[in-house]
């Protein structure tokens, strides 16, 4: 069994290496401090189990690694600084991919939570056939998605049934700026049609899925000859850069031609930019309560008025995408 060790102070990565490099049939991988090099080097070589401490799960970014392990059969073990962070760890993270335990634990029962979370592990699925292209869609049709919490596994959802000729999409995902390259590609692995990072001025095309890089700019529809994106500096809007607001609201012009979906996160980010998209014309879709990790955004924008539909995640990427074919159009 290979582990890696991510911890950011190196007090702790010390200790834990000295600890699993005392293992029997046990080996240590790498050592790392912040979650961008877990991503990185498990792409690259994927470990077995992963020793991630307690002040690195805690950040919104570890959801991304976590939907990554699961792709690629990686187990889990998260190193609590407290009984009580046990518990709610525990609480908070569940299955059989992830084992919660204390840091003050002896290295034989380090080794003995190694052990049970890498043997848990069950058949790997096979991966999912995606869709064939051959469904038509109205010339001019672009697909707008925003998320944040929860909405890594959300948008694999969505998109895992695009087919390699859908309509133009852009998506603001709430997460750091060094792990959008990484969604990127995790993204990409999860649909037959392409998923890069956006770049400025770059043109919208079909098949092609624009996801807001960074947070140093805002992800916008622009107009004018064809339409493309914008990376436009500027304040943080609702708390964010990149704003699912202000991805919204650049598109009001175009509306018509726009289908909107609002996922699951914290906050209320995107309920306005919905409104004014849906008052012009849009069609909006809403995620649903019982389906959302966290009915922050989606109720903020339902509340308002701003969701014409409102489905469970399930049926999310099939409605996108029959609004924008042309057996939709009026």
């Amino acid at each position: 069994m290979r582990v890696m060790i991510a911890d950011p102070q190196e007090e702790g990565r010390n200790r834990l290496a000295a600890a699993v490099d005392s293992m029997r049939a046990v080996s240590l991988g790498l050592c790392v401090s912040s979650l961008t090099e877990v991503y990185h080097a498990a792409e690259s070589r994927p470990p077995q189990v992963v020793i991630v401490a307690e002040e690195l799960a805690r950040l919104p970014e570890f959801e991304v690694l976590l939907t990554l392990f699961k792709a690629l059969s990686i187990r889990c073990v998260v190193i609590a600084d407290s009984h009580a962070s046990v518990q709610r760890l525990s609480s908070a993270m569940t299955g059989p991919d992830v084992a919660i335990t204390h840091r003050g634990v002896s290295d034989g029962e380090l080794r003995e939570s190694l052990l049970q979370v890498h043997l848990g592990r069950g058949a790997k699925q096979a991966p999912q056939a995606h869709p064939k292209s051959g469904l038509s869609f109205q010339t001019g049709k672009i697909i707008l998605i925003g998320a944040s919490t929860g909405g890594v596994d959300a948008l694999i959802n969505v998109l895992d049934c695009f087919p390699v000729n859908c309509p133009p999409t852009l998506i603001v995902q709430h997460t750091s700026g060094t792990f959008s390259s990484g969604l990127a590609r995790l993204l990409d692995r999860n649909t037959a049609a392409r998923v890069v990072e956006a770049e400025d001025r770059q043109m919208l095309t079909a098949g092609t899925v624009l996801l807001a890089p960074g947070k140093e700019h805002h992800l916008e529809v622009g107009a004018g000859k064809g339409l493309h994106c914008r990376l436009r500096e500027g304040p943080l809007r609702s708390g964010h850069r990149p704003s699912v607001d202000a991805l919204f609201e650049s598109a009001v012009s175009i509306a018509p031609r726009v289908t909107a979906a609002i996922l699951t996160g914290m906050g209320r980010d995107g309920a306005e930019g919905l409104l004014a998209l849906r008052k012009a014309g849009a069609h909006t879709i809403g995620q649903n309560k019982a389906t959302s990790l966290v009915y922050g955004m989606p109720r903020a924008a339902y509340e308002l008025g701003a969701v014409a539909s409102q489905l469970p995640l399930d049926a999310i990427g099939e409605a996108i995408l029959d609004n924008c074919s042309r057996r939709s159009a009026a």
